[in-house]
C-alpha cells in the first residue's frame, strides 16, 4: 500500500516507533543480507571441510575450535561488509534517512548483532555436519528469521504465537536494538540483556553439539 498510495497503516509508527517507512524496511533488508551472508559462511565452514577431505586432518589438529570459527567469522565479515556497503549505497539513493545517531550506542548494536549471529551460525553449523545437507537447513532458518525476526515488518503485526517463536533467537533482540538506534537516534541498552543471554546458550550449545558431531566423525574415520 505504501508504494501504490504513499500510506502506511495507523500502528505503524506506534510498534516501529518512527512514520519513516522506506528507512524502516531499507535497514531491515541490509541487516538482513549481511546476517544471512555471515551465519551462512561461517555455518559452512566444516561442511565445507568435509566435502573437500580436509575435515580429517583438521581435526587431529591441535589448533582452537573456537579459534578456527572465530577466524571464518573475521573473515566474513570483510566479505559481508563490502555487500553491506553497496546495499547501504543504493538504499541512500532510495531515500534511506538516518537521524543524529549516538555513536555508542551504535558502536554497542553492530558488536550485539554481530554476536547473535555468529552464536546462531554454531547452531546452524552443528545441525548442517550432522545432516550432511546445507541448501535446506540453511534456508529453512532464514526463511524463519525473516519472517519471524521484524526485518521487514515490525513482529507486532504477528499473532502473540509466532512472536513468542521469535524471542528464541538473539538475532530478534539484536535488530530491535540496532534498528532503534539507526532509526530514532536512541536506544536502550538493557535491551542488551536478553542478547548476551541467548548468545551464550546458542554458542554453548553450538560447541557442545560440535563436539559429539566431530567425536562422531573422528571414530568413523
Amino acid at each position: 500500500m505504501y508504494l501504490i498510495n504513499g500510506d502506511i497503516d495507523s500502528k505503524f509508527a506506534i510498534y516501529s516507533g518512527s512514520d519513516d517507512y522506506l528507512t524502516y524496511v531499507i535497514i531491515g533488508g541490509m541487516l538482513s543480507i549481511f546476517s544471512v551472508s555471515m551465519m551462512m559462511n561461517v555455518s559452512r565452514a566444516l561442511i565445507t571441510e568435509w566435502r573437500e577431505g580436509t575435515l580429517e586432518a583438521l581435526l587431529l589438529s591441535p589448533s582452537s575450535r573456537s579459534g578456527y570459527f572465530l577466524g571464518n567469522a573475521v573473515q566474513q565479515l570483510y566479505r559481508s561488509g563490502a555487500e553491506l556497503l553497496v546495499v547501504l549505497f543504493f538504499g541512500l539513493l532510495a531515500g534511506l534517512r538516518l537521524p543524529s545517531v549516538h555513536f555508542i550506542s551504535l558502536l554497542v548494536g553492530i558488536l550485539l548483532f554481530l554476536l547473535s549471529c555468529y552464536a546462531m551460525a554454531l547452531v546452524l553449523g552443528s545441525i548442517m555436519l550432522y545432516t550432511r545437507d546445507t541448501f535446506i537447513v540453511q534456508n529453512t532458518l532464514f526463511t524463519i528469521t525473516a519472517l519471524l525476526c521484524g526485518f521487514q515488518f515490525p513482529r507486532q503485526y504477528l499473532p502473540d504465537y509466532l512472536q513468542a517463536i521469535g524471542e528464541i533467537f538473539p538475532l530478534t533482540y539484536a535488530l530491535q536494538l540496532l534498528r532503534g538506534t539507526l532509526l530514532t537516534g536512541e536506544s536502550r541498552l538493557i535491551d542488551a540483556l536478553p542478547i548476551i543471554l541467548l548468545s551464550v546458550v546458542y554458542i554453548t550449545v553450538g560447541q557442545w553439539t560440535n563436539r559429539r558431531i566431530e567425536r562422531g566423525l573422528f571414530e568413523r574415520f
